[in-house]
């Protein structure tokens, strides 16, 4: 056997199985497409394929440039090649490797290649993840950001390796990064910006490396929101070691928001605080204060950058909606209306539930392809049915799937793609739920409302054990999120569903107390405290159902589509709303 220094390219289908079950015949049919094509880039970029089982191939190159080159050759030529629905393409995870190989025949084998497998496990779809021993070679040499993921350990690697992100959708110049302060064209006008700055190291030198990991760990977390464009990390680390003013940043890189921090040890306990502040006003918009042991250094690194990115997301969704407010309306753009509608989305009442429907639909008519826009309607749409805020619940589901259709390219927006499996949840297509919304996740695994969603999807399939960890994974991610009521509330039904009454009771009565408007909760209380045998809490509460919702019956409740899965617990809340006092028609 020989040996030899070679790229490594590995490649596979992000959530094959899943799409092979959902349409197997034209996922097989994509597949076979999407391989000639690959192989076709991958002759043209002079390496050759030595390994192609299931979903999945690796690729040999003679030099890492042209290795990253045709991975991102790869990624962009397979984007319009599908006939397939958008929610049921095929996304590839590319991983690349620079390593020493043995050569077996026309096999390959060793760290060289099972590191770049490694690699594509822990990349993104449509992604690309590379070694630092790739990155050492690619300086001046392609147009793209490459983003530091910090050392990572990969399955069954004895050694951490250090991983960068290719940022290949926003061609930059040479080199990579932000050049004098002009941000990549790939970003949106309307988007937000923010740069996560150095943390001040308040301990000593040796605390240098964890305190720019966490920098490097929470940019790469926030990389991942789409709402927000984030500066790359070779552009913030210019400003270490220098005492600079916020605005003066805002303007040089040319940001809307500035991340900053301390990193302070005591004995055995680490101590990062964040907060983040308008770079124009120099106004705090939000702060947090995280506390772990030394011991648990990493996987403490790990745990502060996905809460930051799930707290700075809702707070920088907060400020963007409070600037929306203040335009004066002859101004607004499409982006503004949905920023407005943002507030009353969240299914706590009618009133501000049809608001956000009128601007949603303003949205629309300023920009007809907007498709976070069609979504969020839809979401509206649904949770006027779920919630019974209409008589004709079966029409307002009908215009949610029809603005779902309407929605168009919504593949690479999180919160779209969340609304819209949302939607398909309440409307009882509990498997296009998932495909939407574990889509989300792939691209923003911090996204709060994705969690809480995909808990209330384990709820209507039956899996009370799985929603409990989602409800609770989302809740640690944003425990300020307007949404936390939801996701207590998804939290309680789960536990009831396990057969834990009094635990899920005393959930539903706290949200009650502190969101008396959110009128929906009074069904869970009087059901439960009725199963429970309390019957002066479930009148009680009955009667506060029927007094703001008037048309609230039973056989309304039961003809809900998300209780398709699960008829048990349906007959079973039923019972309880029956002997609360509830009317059965």
């Amino acid at each position: 056997m020989d040996r030899k220094l070679a790229a490594i390219l590995a490649a596979d289908v992000a959530g094959f199985s899943r799409l092979a079950a959902l349409d197997e015949e034209n996922t097989l049919r994509a597949l076979e497409r999407c391989r000639g094509r690959i192989a076709e880039l991958v002759g043209d970029h002079g390496g050759r394929i030595f390994g192609s089982a299931g979903d999945g191939l690796v690729a040999e190159f003679p030099s890492p440039v042209q290795a990253v080159r045709c991975a991102v050759e790869i990624q962009r030529g397979l984007l319009d090649m599908e006939d397939l629905p958008a929610e049921r393409r095929l996304q590839f995870r590319i991983g690349v490797n620079l390593g020493d190989i043995v050569v077996s025949g026309d096999d390959l084998l060793g760290d060289g290649v099972n590191i770049a497998a490694r690699l594509q496990e822990i990349a993104a779809p449509s992604g690309i993840c590379i070694s630092g021993a790739v990155r050492e070679h690619l300086d001046g040499k392609v147009p793209f950001a490459l983003t530091s993921l910090g050392e990572r350990n990969l399955k069954n690697i004895p050694r951490p390796i250090l991983v960068f992100r290719v940022d290949w959708q926003d061609d930059v110049a040479v080199g990579g990064g932000i050049l004098d302060g002009v941000p990549p064209v790939g970003r949106s006008k309307d988007q937000p910006s923010l740069v996560v700055m150095p943390f001040d190291n308040l301990s000593g030198p040796g605390d240098d490396y964890f305190v720019d990991g966490v920098v490097e760990e929470i940019t790469a977390a926030l990389s991942r929101v789409r709402d927000f464009f984030v500066i790359a990390r070779q552009s913030a680390f210019t400003y270490k070691g220098r005492f600079v003013d916020v605005r003066d940043v805002g303007r040089e890189l040319g940001v809307t928001y500035v991340v900053e921090g301390t990193v302070r040890r005591g004995g055995d306990r680490l101590r990062i605080s964040v907060q983040l502040v308008d770079a124009e006003t120099r106004t705090q918009s939000w702060s947090d204060r995280y506390e772990g042991a030394v011991e648990d250094i990493f996987e403490f690194q790990d745990r502060i950058a996905a809460q930051v990115a799930g707290a700075i997301h809702p707070a920088i969704r907060d400020a963007e909606i409070e600037l929306a407010k203040r335009k004066p309306p002859a101004s607004l753009r499409a982006y503004d209306f949905v920023m407005r509608a943002f507030p009353n989305l969240w299914g706590r009442r009618k009133d501000t539930n049809n608001q956000a429907i009128e601007l949603l639909r303003q949205a629309i008519l300023v920009d007809p392809g907007y498709g976070r826009a069609h979504a969020l309607l839809a979401w509206c749409h649904a949770s006027s049915a779920s919630y019974m805020w209409t008589d004709q619940p079966e029409r307002e589901l009908d215009l949610a799937r029809a603005a779902i259709e309407g929605a168009g390219a919504i593949s690479d927006d999180p919160t779209a793609l969340t609304a819209a499996g949302a939607t398909m949840s309440i409307c009882g297509d509990q498997e296009r739920a998932a495909t939407f919304i574990e889509k989300a996740l792939a691209l923003d695994p911090n996204n709060a409302w994705a969690w809480a969603r995909l808990g209330w999807l384990a709820l209507f399939t039956d899996d009370p054990a799985r929603a409990t960890e989602r409800f609770q994974r989302g809740m640690t991610l944003s425990p300020r999120d307007p949404l936390a009521f939801n996701m207590r509330l998804g939290m309680a039904f789960s536990m009831a569903m396990q057969g834990a009454l009094p635990q899920a009771i005393a959930i539903a009565q706290d949200v009650v107390n502190t969101y008396p408007d959110v009128t929906w909760s009074y069904r869970h209380l009087a059901a439960w405290s009725a199963l429970a045998g309390d019957m002066e809490t479930a009148r009680w509460a009955a009667q506060k159902l029927l007094a703001a919702e008037a048309g609230f019956t039973i056989e309304r409740y039961r003809a809900l589509p998300w209780f398709q899965r699960i008829p048990q617990w349906r007959d079973r809340m039923a019972e309880g709303l029956r002997q609360s006092g509830v009317p059965e028609r």
